[in-house]
């Protein structure tokens, strides 16, 4: 009753001790919006992130706004100078999503990445810290480039974000990579799967399987929220974590927890 009290007030409380939060996925990808930011003059802009949370190769993309074709583009040109992941994780931020007039509709962030079979993951809203290591490179961006150069335009931040993103990935060293440089990690990867199809942003991206994940944090009312809709689960999940999945070509969504499943139900998306 103590805990439930304590939601009601609006204070924040702690996820079960026998329960551990998804993180079990390989061959990841995070990448987030830093902004907006401005130059003399009033131009506003924003940096799209992107990181391989196993090796930290990464891109800075400056771009003019958020906008879904702006991310996508950004994303696709990633994903042609180093490769695609299996799973691409990001938090809910709604050029990523897609709509909330049409929350079961597919944006087009989402059909570039499932087109390529590529396993969008969207991680609890307003926690952050779940995308610690776009995180860290976030605030690495801040501090070594953008707090530290004069910028005469936007094309001149492209362009140093240019500079900066391979000079990190040539030469920058991780302690948990053993102090190797990214490059060296890289160039031993024994596949490397870089993005060859054509993509044309300007045509819809047809879609008719695949899954996207949702990571959702269940509180004392049982609610499972996910994409304006609202689910009943199971008392044993309250106060934990769960792996909301859904499951296109199936129609379903499957509610798990530490690898159990414990909720199938109906759900289609609007793939047209």
């Amino acid at each position: 009753m103590t805990i439930i009290w304590l939601e009601k007030a609006g204070i924040s409380v702690k996820r079960l001790k026998d329960t551990e939060y998804p993180s079990y996925f390989y061959g990841v990808q995070q990448m987030d919006l830093v902004g907006p930011k401005y130059l003399k003059g009033g131009c506003r802009f924003y940096f799209f992130n992107i990181i391989d949370t196993q090796n930290h190769y990464a891109g800075v993309y400056p771009i003019a706004d958020k906008s879904a074709k702006n991310v996508a583009s950004s994303l696709i040109d990633f994903w042609r100078n180093y490769q695609m992941p299996d799973f691409l994780q990001m938090d809910n931020e709604l050029s990523f999503r897609g709509s909330n007039r049409h929350p079961r509709g597919l944006g087009l962030l989402m059909r570039v990445a499932l087109s390529n079979s590529v396993t969008p993951i969207f991680i609890p809203q307003a926690e952050p810290w779940r995308n610690g290591v776009i995180e860290k490179f976030n605030d690495n961006v801040m501090k070594y480039f953008y707090n530290t150069q004069q910028f005469t335009s936007f094309e001149h931040v492209k362009e140093r974000a240019a500079d900066f993103s391979i000079f990190h990935n040539m030469h920058h060293r991780y302690s948990s990579q053993n102090n190797r440089t990214l490059k060296q990690l890289v160039d031993a990867l024994i596949r490397k799967v870089p993005l060859s199809a054509d993509i044309d942003l300007t045509q819809k991206i047809l879609i008719d399987s695949g899954r996207i994940i949702f990571i959702c944090f269940i509180r004392s009312d049982r609610k499972l929220h996910l994409l304006n809709e609202s689910f009943i689960v199971n008392a044993e999940l309250i106060y934990s974590d769960v792996v909301a999945e859904v499951i296109i070509d199936r129609f379903v969504l499957t509610v798990s927890r530490n690898s159990i499943l414990y909720h199938v139900f109906h759900f289609a998306m609007s793939l047209p």
